[in-house]
């Protein structure tokens, strides 16, 4: 009798833990399981389907043509100023208070910090333009993406082609406001990521043409970013 109940009690916790366990299992699986289907039906649009373009910037291919003389100007601007200080620096004399031309190492340290300024703001002038997107497409059936950016030069474009799958953004597309409903304020860009390995983000401009925003979060957006790893 005594054995009995014991081992009724045994079973009775074995199932309530079996049930526990189901319990956290589903609650766990679930929002992943409707990821999954959500994004299969996501690319089921681009099935038997050489090419979809899902965003467009639909602006010149040359609408950049601006950046290289940008670039080229605040590199000159910064080494002239590099030049100036290394000509004209001045200390002055504490004891006579009388001016003359610093020491050669100063002046070739306050020139070399404008010749990297310069590089550095004509350098993010030019790697912001090669980084923005001018069209997105979803080629071979939904498995790679191709993204046409554009060239430093300005008045061209070229392309690469990644897979869907390693594509993420840590940002959301869409957000229910302005015509397509991807404006957002104080910010006129959407960034994503070609693979997991990227330290660089693709620029889109939210003022461009998107197919389906709702679908790109979806295929897209990741509410944790995946490891390098």
């Amino acid at each position: 009798m005594l054995g009995a109940s014991i081992k009724r009690l045994f079973l009775d916790r074995g199932s309530l833990l079996t049930r526990r366990r189901h319990r956290h299992h589903g609650a766990g699986s679930g929002p992943i399981q409707m990821d999954i289907v959500q994004k299969r039906k996501a690319l089921a649009q681009f099935r038997d389907k050489a090419s979809v373009t899902v965003y467009d910037r639909q602006s010149s291919r040359k609408h950049f043509a601006w950046g290289p003389w940008v670039a080229g100007g605040q590199m000159l601007m910064w080494i002239n100023f590099a030049d100036f200080y290394w000509r004209y620096s001045m200390d002055k004399d504490e004891e006579t208070g009388e001016l003359h031309l610093s020491p050669a190492w100063k002046r070739a340290c306050t020139a070399g910090i404008a010749l990297v300024a310069g590089l550095a703001v004509g350098g993010g002038v030019l790697h912001y333009i090669s980084r923005s997107v001018a069209r997105m497409q979803v080629i071979d059936g939904g498995q790679m993406v191709r993204l046409e950016t554009y060239g430093i030069s300005g008045r061209s474009t070229k392309t690469k082609v990644v897979p869907i799958a390693g594509m993420f953004s840590r940002d959301r597309l869409y957000t229910g406001e302005g015509p397509q409903g991807v404006t957002k304020a104080k910010s006129s860009q959407y960034s994503i990521y070609a693979t997991r390995q990227s330290n660089f983000a693709y620029i889109l401009s939210r003022s461009g043409s998107f197919r389906d925003p709702k679908a790109f979060d979806i295929l897209f957006h990741r509410a944790v970013v995946p490891s390098k790893g």
